[in-house]
């Protein structure tokens, strides 16, 4: 039935929010080097790589302190 979710640390979420932050700004730094390289196949599939790891963190990562926020 309903469960009572516990106490987080406010330094849980802003260290969440921080990580997302930080990979929120290099997915977007690769998304720009990615376009700025799209004649080179080989820089342009490494930076899209990149920019695909650094995403999926974000996004990981915003999971994580809106879920705690959203009490």
């Amino acid at each position: 039935m309903y469960q009572q979710i516990p106490y987080v640390q406010p330094s849980i979420i802003q260290s969440a929010q921080q990580n997302y932050l930080n990979h929120a700004a290099l997915a977007d730094h690769y998304e720009r080097q990615r376009m700025i390289n799209a004649s080179n196949s080989i820089e342009y599939y490494r930076y899209a790589e990149l920019q695909y790891f650094h995403k999926s963190r974000a996004f990981f990562f915003k999971g994580q302190f809106s879920a705690i926020d959203g009490q």
